[in-house]
């Protein structure tokens, strides 16, 4: 198959194959997303087209829905069961100690280690930073289960408390287990190839719903599993109020970590042109971090560029927040319990903050 008809199935198909891309480099993910990418489309007057013939995605059929796919399910929320979100409907069992540690975790900002549990499944175990307990742990439960009840692939994820591995630096500790996936591993998927498909680029509204900085190329996962290829979402220590186990920087969600734009407009007004963040944003607490409803959703920004994401159009994000309204407050309810936060306030500090920023998002796009 040639390269252009390539892109075309893997944008419309059901069935994508597998990318085969070994995990991109910090570097090479600065150089492609940052210059490459946009350099190529303005070379090849893509910005051209899409001013004359629009930009929509290419995997929509006539309502405006998706398909399930590779990528995506279309879940119906309004199916489940009360209790699915907090109990074990979404993932299944939580893992069960005792713990034995197989290997200790690579790459990544947060340490931990692949551990089994007393049932011999494996998981990627990830301890609360110290001084930080209930942040990282709770971000990953709760940022796995909206993304679930959205559509995507992600793993199942638990909030545990560690014990049993003979290991003082381990046991007692609270943290987030993620299964480990089903199937081979095959790589990651680079969303820039899969930028005309309208799930791809409407994850930008719920990255920003969930102030998920840090959804890109490198948390993503493939695997085959009876010659199939599934798409993943992984590792969501950079959602709500964390930044890799403890309290995010103001600046996350409004700007890149290197940011061109942004220096530009700076020099061209000496400084008074910036993104407009609250630089004594406050912590909330220890385990909530900093999180708040005060964003631009049309202008979120992750920690690198994304051109999926730049290639949303309204379509799109009308599309996503349909999605985002079918989980009931209810169902919200059960998500932010799964964070296991020991204090009512934190819990209800983010129920409160994840529907404020759900109706910032509908009211920007047009959906409530």
């Amino acid at each position: 198959m040639t390269g252009c008809a390539r892109f075309t199935s893997d944008n419309t198909a059901v069935e994508i194959p597998p990318p085969g891309a070994a995990e991109p480099t910090l570097a090479e993910m600065w150089l492609k997303s940052g210059y490459l990418y946009p350099g190529r489309d303005w070379l090849t007057l893509s910005w051209a087209g899409r001013a004359l013939l629009g930009d929509e995605a290419w995997n929509v059929a006539a309502d405006g829905s998706v398909a399930d796919s590779s990528v995506f399910e279309n879940r119906d929320v309004s199916t489940m069961p009360a209790g699915f979100f907090s109990g074990d409907g979404v993932f299944g069992p939580a893992p069960r100690g005792p713990w034995r540690v197989v290997r200790l975790k690579r790459g990544g900002g947060t340490p931990g280690f692949v551990g089994e549990d007393a049932g011999g499944r494996r998981w990627v175990v990830k301890p609360d930073a110290e001084g930080f307990d209930e942040l990282g742990s709770a971000a990953e439960a709760i940022a796995a289960r909206v993304y679930f009840g959205l559509g995507y692939r992600v793993p199942a994820t638990h909030v545990v408390t560690i014990h049993g591995t003979g290991d003082a630096q381990w046991d007692g500790r609270r943290a987030s287990a993620s299964a480990l996936l089903p199937g081979e591993p095959a790589g990651t998927w680079r969303m820039d190839r899969l930028r005309m498909r309208r799930e791809v680029r409407a994850l930008r509204l719920a990255a920003a719903w969930l102030n998920d900085t840090d959804r890109h190329d490198r948390n993503t996962l493939v695997t085959i599993e009876d010659g199939r290829a599934r798409f993943w979402l992984i590792d969501f220590n950079g959602a709500l109020g964390c930044w890799n186990g403890r309290p995010k920087a103001p600046w996350r969600g409004w700007r890149y970590a290197w940011d061109v734009e942004w220096q530009v407009l700076g020099a061209l007004t000496l400084g008074l042109a910036r993104p407009g963040y609250a630089a004594d944003q406050p912590v909330i607490s220890t385990a909530v971090g900093r999180l708040d409803s005060a964003f631009e959703p049309m202008t979120w920004r992750g920690q690198y560029p994304v051109t999926a994401f730049d290639r949303m159009t309204p379509a799109d994000a009308r599309w996503m927040v349909t999605r985002m309204l079918r989980l009931s407050e209810a169902q919200l309810d059960e998500v932010v319990a799964a964070g296991a936060y020991s204090r009512a306030e934190d819990s209800m500090y983010i129920r409160r903050v994840l529907g404020e920023r759900r109706a910032r998002i509908a009211a920007a796009v047009g959906g409530g």
